[in-house]
């Protein structure tokens, strides 16, 4: 007797996460379990994905990094590792890259303000993409989704503006301050407006997910203003 068996049929967070990533899942499994905070209360979480997930992003970020900067240092290549992935960065990237939409928690937005649940996400599903379809996949979705989007969020080589403005506020005596102007949510987060102030003269303003990223970005639009860059 023939039998016939049909391939299961995919669910909607599947077939959008195929689209989201540009290749055929083969274990869902792995993905649903890479998108559940502990939380949720499901019969599995994230956390050993989470694990894994760490390790390779580590590999392939260190992999990136000496291919890049030949004539850096050990020390100085551990410095631009962290600086480049960090659990701020990765939450911005997850926010960025929409992430949120598929994580099942139920966790209250104060928690879930201080969770590293974003960061968590994306090092768990780098850890679901590199046992479903290994290291060559989630070393691409390292280099296009992360890599790519790091200039989005962050600049590996940046300069402390607000160190340089503050320097230059004690040599010319200036009145320098930094006010929140206002704050909004968005997408489970919060986006910081930054106003800055020179003897009580408002100069610049910027706004970030981080509200020191904000003030850095108030105090490289304010250098510029004053011509100091």
């Amino acid at each position: 007797m023939l039998k016939f068996w049909h391939k299961k049929k995919k669910d909607s967070f599947v077939l959008e996460l195929e689209k989201f990533l540009g290749f055929e899942i083969n274990n869902p499994e792995l993905y649903h379990k890479a998108f559940a905070h502990p939380s949720a209360q499901l019969p599995y979480n994230y956390q050993r994905l989470e694990f894994l997930g760490d390790a390779v992003l580590g590999l392939v970020i260190a992999e990136y990094l000496f291919k890049k900067y030949k004539k850096l240092s050990e020390g100085d290549l551990s410095k631009y590792r962290t600086k480049l992935v960090n659990k701020q960065i990765l939450k911005e990237i997850a926010i960025h890259l929409k992430l949120d939409r598929w994580i099942k928690h139920q966790l209250l937005p104060e928690a879930l303000e201080k969770s590293s649940i974003y960061c968590d996400v994306v090092e768990s599903l780098i850890g679901a993409i590199y046992l479903d379809k290994g290291k060559e996949y989630a070393e691409k979705f390292i280099n296009d989704k992360i890599l790519k989007q790091l200039d989005e969020v962050k600049n590996i080589e940046d300069i402390d503006y607000k160190s340089k403005i503050i320097q230059l506020a004690q040599k010319y005596k200036w009145n320098l301050r930094y006010n929140v102007e206002k704050v909004e949510k968005k997408n489970n987060d919060h986006i910081f407006y930054i106003g800055l102030y020179i003897n009580q003269e408002k100069i610049a303003e910027a706004h970030h997910y981080n509200k020191k990223q904000a003030q850095q970005l108030a105090s490289k639009i304010g250098l510029e203003k004053l011509n100091l860059l």
